[in-house]
């Protein structure tokens, strides 16, 4: 029994020392693996520091013969000058030496011909614009602002005193009631430029849309009441109206400095661009 006990015993022991030298090997493996990825990374950004003079010195005989019909169509068939040729070569030296290291020629790395290749360099594509989600919020939110502030402002004004305190709108009512359109107009404009494979179905988005409507609608409704006008004190006509001339000129602003435009016409934009790649 204790012999028998004692081989259990030394096979188990047996065991674990196999399975801990496995995963010794794993870990070497791994970590061998880790520090390749490391020097490659390295020599890759090594190679695009490095002079491209120094890089065309170190393409291969099918790169440089690759480049030099490169250069020759650009200057031909695209009207280059030598000026214009030689950096828009530089720009690509570096990718195509990195390629060279793995044993990729050039015509294999771009899959097309020389012709082809400059014909691309000539005529970049231009990558389709993706506007900044909350940006275009502040864009919807800041014209409801004007709407609603110059509209209520106007209607206060040239209404009796007694519409004017039933009709005014609190200050937190107004952030609230346009900030939740802005976002809600914003995410529906994104939507509809989608494609249909990549859309939430249109139920979704029509039990959403007034899902919001009604909850605002029961917002406006209770920071209407006097028990919370306290905390949420109605606004001047005037300072509506200043609030929207305000509102009109930081939207100006903001469309200039970041270049919001709306989904629906950035779509329009984007399509007119690829018909004329074509």
């Amino acid at each position: 029994m204790d012999s028998k006990k004692d081989q259990e015993k030394e096979n188990l022991q047996s065991a674990a020392s196999q399975e801990s030298k496995k995963n010794k090997a794993t870990n070497v493996e791994q970590q061998e693996k880790l520090k390749k990825r490391a020097q490659q990374a390295d020599q890759e950004e090594s190679i695009k520091n490095t002079d491209p003079k120094e890089l065309r010195s170190k393409l291969s005989n099918k790169n440089s013969d690759y480049v030099f019909r490169l250069e020759k169509f650009l200057l031909d068939n695209e009207n280059f000058s030598m000026n214009q040729v030689e950096p828009v070569i530089d720009n690509i030296l570096p990718e195509i030496i990195i390629a060279q290291h793995k044993g990729i020629p050039a015509s294999t790395l771009y899959q097309m011909a020389p012709s082809q290749k400059a014909h691309e360099l000539a005529h970049p594509k231009a990558k389709p614009v993706k506007q900044n989600f909350w940006l275009q919020v502040a864009d919807s939110s800041l014209l409801y602002l004007a709407l609603f502030g110059g509209l209520y402002g106007l209607v206060e004004l040239f209404s009796g005193p007694k519409a004017q305190k039933q009709g005014q709108l609190g200050v937190i009512t107004l952030i609230v009631l346009v900030f939740g359109l802005g976002l809600l107009m914003t995410y529906y404009s994104n939507w509809l430029v989608k494609p249909k494979s990549d859309r939430q179905p249109t139920w979704k988005i029509v039990l959403g849309g007034l899902g919001s409507i009604i909850l605002m609608f029961v917002w406006v409704t209770a920071t209407s009441l006097k028990p919370v006008q306290t905390i949420n004190p109605p606004l001047n006509p005037w300072v509506l109206i200043v609030l929207a001339g305000i509102a009109i000129a930081v939207r100006y602003y903001l469309k200039k400095r970041y270049h919001i435009v709306d989904p629906a016409r950035q779509a329009r934009i984007d399509q007119a661009r690829q018909r004329d790649e074509k």
